[in-house]
Order: C-alpha cells, then structure tokens, then sequence
C-alpha cells in the first residue's frame, strides 16, 4: 500500500479546497513535499518516488498560478488538469521504460525479485492501468467542467480515477501469485 501516500495530497486539495484554491494548493505543495522529503531522507532512490516528485513539481506550479492570478479560470480545471499530469506521469515513466509502480513495489519486495520478469511485467501492467484510468478520468473531468455538471459528476469521476486503478493494484499481483502457485509442482 505504498502507492497510497502518493495520493495523500490529493486528498489534502481536495479537503482544503473550501477554503480557496490558493490554500489548497499550498496545502497540498506542503503534504508533498513533506512526503517527498521523507521518501528522501529514508534513503528511497529517485524510481520509487517518481509520483512524490510529480507531484510536488505539480502543486508547486498550481501554487504559483494560483497566488499569482486567484481569479484564473485554471481554478475550474483543477480536475481534468490534474489527473492529465498524473496521466503524462504514468504514461512517461512507461515511455522511459521506468514504469512508476515498479519503484513503488520495490520498496516491498526482496532485492532479488527486482529484475525477475514476471515482477516487471506485473509493474508495466499495473502502471498502464493507472495511466489509462488518469487518461479516462482527465477526459470524463474535461466533459463535467464542460458541461457545467454538478460537484458530484466531478466527486465520482475523480474518485472512480484513483479508487479503481487502487483495487487493480492491491488484488492483481495477488492474482498472479496465486497463479503462480497453483502451478508450482507440490513439495518444491
């Protein structure tokens, strides 16, 4: 579940959003960069803190604009702008052939299961669902924020983003392993 406190400022803009986007976005640069920091200091390598970085860079950028400019549209686009900068994450961490996960799950697995085939392709799999999810959260978000739908459009579609690719992440490699040993000869 490592992957989880990578959303936490997520979780921070959103709750602090009723405040004002501008404290929101502070918020949420604190919560990351206190995450990323920590990731630091624990001795984590720069693969397994690929979403603490984005994210940081992320809500430093959104910070600035939103202090600079507290009256820009950008303030309504949070929701589709945010999840295509997880999806641009996703998808080039994948193009860069260092999908995002794959850092992630190091941090829980032996050193020696970290080139196995079947530990990588599990990673490529489950970071190509969070970026299709991203993808198809930033377009679904686009067409609320277009449409003028209401905040719950925007609630579920945003939650849907990140709640399903997590159940994918928890339950698959579970899956796998199982298979795995289900076909592993009995008293080996």
């Amino acid at each position: 579940m490592q992957f989880a406190k990578g959303f936490f400022p997520w979780v921070a803009f959103g709750g602090l959003s009723a405040v004002g986007w501008q404290w929101a976005s502070l918020g949420a640069l604190v919560v990351s960069a206190w995450i990323l920091l920590a990731g630091v200091k624990a001795g984590f390598k720069a693969e397994a803190l690929v979403l603490e970085y984005s994210n940081t860079v992320f809500f430093l950028l959104w910070t600035g604009l939103a202090f600079a400019d507290p009256t820009s549209p950008a303030e309504h686009l949070d929701g589709p702008v945010s999840m295509a900068w997880l999806a641009a994450t996703a998808w080039g961490s994948i193009l860069v052939g260092h999908p995002f996960t794959t850092g992630i799950a190091k941090r829980d697995v032996p050193r020696e299961m970290w080139n196995d085939p079947g530990f990588l392709r599990v990673n490529l799999i489950l970071t190509r669902v969070w970026a299709i999810a991203f993808s198809i959260s930033t377009c679904t978000l686009g067409v609320v924020v277009a449409a003028h739908l209401n905040v719950g459009f925007r609630i579920f579609f945003q939650a849907a983003g990140l709640i399903i690719p997590a159940i994918v992440t928890v339950q698959y490699p579970k899956r796998v392993q199982a298979r795995m040993n289900a076909t592993m000869p009995q008293g080996v």
